[in-house]
């Protein structure tokens, strides 16, 4: 998207921020809310793969759900030009990977309060039933005040959508990911935590635990290699924090935390006085059975090449030799699984594996084959009667778009599910006061009692109108017809505006307006005013040309003659020709007649004194005459 773009009339688009896997980041400003904002649109070259575009949707779904002062907030999601968006909140400042190469070393104290930070806002997606399964530092912000946000959910899923997770598929980036996950297992809570016992690692160290030369060899390396230790890299860290690393990140689950609060509450406490001779964090369970290869063929054929930097998996671990042989003689001697369990303090599990290795038949104790039977049996009942509660539970979320809030909720309980939270957006196309649209969306599978959000249009957005003022009307009336607007003009002359240009608007610069709904009229300049010459030559007398003049302020010069054709006091001629157009700043000369001009003739009855008088009488009139001729 470029720059100054408006998405639904109300987010102006300022600037990239980069991209991702799937989506490309701009800063954005709400025109609505007067506030800035982080603007994600799914990548032109993703949008037609049905499959990322659910996901993406996911995204939006998942994170609109959590509401927490550590969690970046999602404000809104809509489709604009065929592309799904999600509007979240904007946190300036950097991302936790960053923060560390920045700031490292980080002081213990600011590490667990960081820490602290990122344990309540996963607990809070876990509260949610959401796991966000890709827990990094690039998903970590940080602000300037040290505050802490989670971002990007882009493949978290609610724990009760992980049907839409791929067979054979690990998702997650490799340097965070838990021993089960390469082992093909699902994603959960614990997976999350041992993520963030390797986040603490990296922010103590500067380095992630585990380096390869291929995504597979580190992910073999989660599945096998004992966690390095932080305080082979500097002595000083107290063994109660190097603690919480290894118990967050134990191979098997169930010895890690039970959830991130119990993380949090071990954390708090990891640089207490009282802790300091804490003893090392030791696993209580013993080593998996059997353990799974990652199930991607990579990996697969990498195994078999024996490429990856990890020597073997822990179900390949060569054992002792007189272990195997004493396990392979007791059963040639008859002995059960569970007795020779016993003699050689191994567990029944791995007897079994050693002696189907070899092809030798075992035996079990009577006890435990009837054990087993019943076991089996009663997984049989279980598994029957989970999925006939499962059926009975099942329902489907119904469409309820475009109706009134309350024909929307009343559909929704008569479905067996229960009405949430309801919020607002602004809509295009569904009037306000109805549904737009429902998280989860219809057609979505749903168990009986769950909970449906809605959000009901409030109209269409409104956005603050804009001063055009002084800017160019073919330009202006262009961008806003786009964007929905009705605009008209009229033109009126100026002197001290450019010709096209704006002089005045009819909608308030900070009115807030619905642009599909508004008309706008501008007043455009042509210019300065074209004033009309009169042909003054047509029985105009001097009087005509003044009121003139003064009426469209036009500067008049006079000059003055004698004429024997036209009348004293009317014009002669003019220096404009009638019927030109001329602008103020023009000057009209207009020659103006003072009459015939008098002869002087001797009457032969006046005395010669009287005739000199006479004459003397004649000679001031014409010095006169002459005199008014100049310019009035």
């Amino acid at each position: 998207m470029l720059p100054d773009t408006l998405v639904d009339n109300r987010y102006l688009i300022i600037k990239s921020l980069g991209g991702g896997g799937m989506a490309n980041v701009y800063l954005a400003h709400d025109e609505f809310l007067d506030r800035d904002v982080t603007f994600k649109t799914m990548r032109l070259d993703m949008q037609a793969d049905a499959d990322l575009a659910k996901r993406f949707q996911h995204e939006a779904l998942a994170a609109t759900e959590l509401v927490n002062d550590n969690i970046v907030q999602v404000y809104d999601v809509g489709e604009y030009e065929g592309s799904q968006y999600i509007v979240m909140e904007y946190v300036e400042g950097t991302d936790l990977k960053s923060y560390i190469q920045a700031h490292f070393p980080i002081p213990y104290q600011q590490v667990v309060d960081i820490m602290l930070q990122v344990l309540n806002a996963v607990q809070a997606a876990h509260d949610a039933d959401i796991i966000h399964r890709d827990l990094k530092p690039q998903n970590i912000l940080i602000d300037a005040q040290n505050k802490v946000k989670i971002t990007d959910f882009g493949i978290a899923i609610a724990k009760s959508e992980q049907d839409l997770t791929q067979t054979n598929t690990v998702i997650g980036s490799v340097h965070y990911l838990s021993p089960e996950q390469t082992r093909g297992g699902m994603a959960s809570t614990k997976s999350d935590i041992y993520a963030l016992g390797v986040m603490l690692y990296e922010m103590l160290t500067q380095h992630v635990p585990y380096e390869g030369d291929t995504p597979v060899a580190v992910a073999l390396k989660h599945a096998a290699a004992d966690m390095p230790s932080v305080r082979d890299f500097d002595p000083r860290i107290p063994q109660a924090l190097e603690n919480v690393i290894l118990k967050a990140t134990a191979k098997k689950p169930q010895d890690r935390y039970l959830n991130a609060a119990a993380m949090a509450e071990d954390i708090k406490t990891s640089l207490s006085p009282r802790r300091t001779h804490e003893s090392r964090f030791a696993p209580m369970t013993d080593a998996d059975d059997e353990t799974r290869i990652i199930p991607m063929a990579q990996i697969q054929d990498q195994l078999k090449t024996g490429v990856s930097s990890v020597n073997v998996l822990p179900d390949e671990a060569p054992e002792e030799p007189s272990i195997k042989d004493r396990i392979i003689e007791y059963a040639k001697k008859g002995y059960n699984v569970k007795e020779i369990a016993k003699v050689v303090d191994r567990t029944p599990a791995y007897v079994r594996s050693v002696l189907r290795g070899e092809g030798i038949k075992y035996r079990e104790s009577k006890t435990g084959k009837i054990v087993a039977l019943l076991a089996i049996v009663l997984v049989a009942v279980i598994s029957f009667l989970v999925v006939l509660q499962i059926q009975a539970n099942k329902t489907t979320v119904p469409d309820v778009v475009d109706l009134t809030q309350s024909q929307a909720e009343s559909k929704i309980k008569k479905a067996g599910l229960n009405v949430g939270t309801v919020t607002s957006t602004t809509s295009k196309s569904i009037k306000k006061g109805n549904v737009v649209r429902s998280t989860p969306t219809d057609g979505a599978d749903a168990k009986k009692g769950d909970t449906v959000n809605l959000i009901v249009s409030s109209g269409r957005a409104k956005v603050r109108f804009g001063d055009y003022v002084g800017s160019d009307y073919d330009m202006t009336a262009t961008q806003l017809r786009t964007q929905g607007y009705e605009v008209q003009k009229t033109s009126q002359a100026s002197d001290t505006i450019a010709s096209g240009s704006i002089i005045a608007q009819s909608v308030s610069a900070n009115d807030k307006v619905d642009p599909t709904e508004t008309t706008v009229k501008f007043t455009v300049s042509t210019g300065p005013e074209k004033i009309t010459v009169p042909d003054f030559t047509k029985s105009s007398t001097q009087d005509d040309v003044q009121n003139w003049a003064a009426q469209n302020g036009i500067t008049v010069n006079v000059n003055t003659t004698y004429s024997n054709s036209v009348k004293k006091d009317h014009v002669i001629s003019q220096s404009i020709r009638g019927g030109s157009k001329i602008t103020r700043d023009n000057t009209l000369l207009v020659t103006i007649s003072q009459g015939p001009e008098q002869s002087s003739s001797s009457s032969s009855s006046s005395s010669s004194s009287s005739s000199s008088s006479d004459n003397s009488s004649d000679e001031s009139s014409k010095s006169s005459s002459s005199s008014g001729s100049g310019n009035s």
